[in-house]
């Protein structure tokens, strides 16, 4: 039978107290002044025998739970899944563990989601919020469960948040286009959230520097669903089409606009140009490939773990932080004779 290694069976092998060993796996051996040599010896052995710490007994001792909450506003959405991938790889590389749910862009479903969590005694949440309720958000922080918003934030709390730079995405999208001969633009927008303002405003700078209508009729939509974008893709372009671009501001909106393009036998390019703002694996295979404005989930993911376990370790409050989008030049985009 195998031998069962525990800090007990290691302390035998080595003969060394159990508490020292203790403090070198804890990470507490300089404060206690224990040697390089020991620290060495006690941490070599340890690999080679594959010890595991028991994550239950320390938790209990240091009242932590080594378990962090993510809650997102849509799963299914590959934005969200795949950043949600990046959280877990970080979270697993500093021995934490996700507790993942889905609010379904329902705010009364968050509020259930993060009782649930914290009656899990989850150290911290990673939250992307469906709310502005900054009252409700700010009720719910304290020290022994701290929050990060990822994505979605809310501009004049004090809850620390990781998101694109999604003003300059969109800037550069629509200079992009205009540098292509578009002059009437339209903007698909979803449900209001302060990346999506950010979005809208680099939208309308860029028509405004290039001395462009900043027709508000120009910008439309309010959900992130690929039916509902499909609708308003379609009412919009059967009471006026004369607009030759579109930008999606969100991978779902940019599927709706597909699925609509297809119903109305719309060519992409030659009838309507498309830019999606965000960037997955599909964007480089389907046909025509879709230029895109790429969010870095990878960035977003790690960073926001990382300022959460600076939190749950009591350090510093942590800077906000806009993560670099750039444009992802393919063939949905057709050049215009001007």
């Amino acid at each position: 039978m195998d031998k069962k290694v525990n800090l007990k069976s290691l302390s035998n092998d080595l003969n060394i107290s159990v508490g020292t060993i203790s403090r070198v796996l804890n990470g507490k051996a300089k404060e206690y002044r224990i040697s390089e040599k020991t620290i060495k010896i006690v941490t070599e052995y340890a690999e080679k025998m594959g010890y595991q710490p028991n994550r239950v007994a320390q938790s209990l001792r240091v009242s932590k739970t080594f378990t962090v909450g993510l809650l997102v506003p849509d799963i299914a959405n590959p934005f969200f899944s795949t950043m949600a991938k990046f959280i877990e790889k970080q979270a697993s590389a500093l021995d934490y563990s996700i507790l993942l749910m889905d609010s379904d862009e329902d705010f009364e479903k968050e509020k259930k989601a993060i009782d649930q969590l914290k009656s899990r005694n989850v150290d911290g949440i990673i939250l992307c919020p469906t709310s502005d309720d900054i009252s409700y958000y700010e009720k719910i922080v304290d020290k022994p469960c701290p929050i990060v918003f990822i994505d979605r934030y809310l501009n004049t709390s004090k809850i620390p948040f990781i998101t694109s730079d999604n003003y300059g995405g969109t800037f550069i999208a629509t200079q992009y286009l205009i540098n292509k001969g578009h002059r009437n633009i339209t903007l698909l927008q979803g449900k209001q959230s302060e990346p999506i303002k950010m979005r809208v405003r680099g939208f309308l700078d860029a028509l405004k520097k290039n001395n462009l209508s900043e027709a508000q009729e120009n910008i439309t939509g309010h959900s992130f669903d690929i039916e509902e974008a499909s609708k308003t893709f379609i009412d919009l372009w059967e009471r006026n089409p004369t607009f030759t671009a579109v930008i999606a501001l969100s991978n779902t909106i940019g599927l709706g606009v597909l699925k609509a393009a297809k119903s109305l036998q719309l060519d992409i390019p030659e009838d309507i140009s498309l830019i999606v703002f965000d960037e997955h694996e599909y964007s480089d295979f389907i046909n025509p490939a879709l230029t895109t404005v790429k969010q870095d989930k990878e960035s977003m993911g790690k960073s926001a773990f990382e300022m959460l376990y600076k939190l749950i370790q009591e350090e510093d409050q942590p800077d906000n932080d806009f993560i670099m989008t750039t444009l992802v030049e393919r063939k949905s985009v057709k050049k215009l004779f001007i």
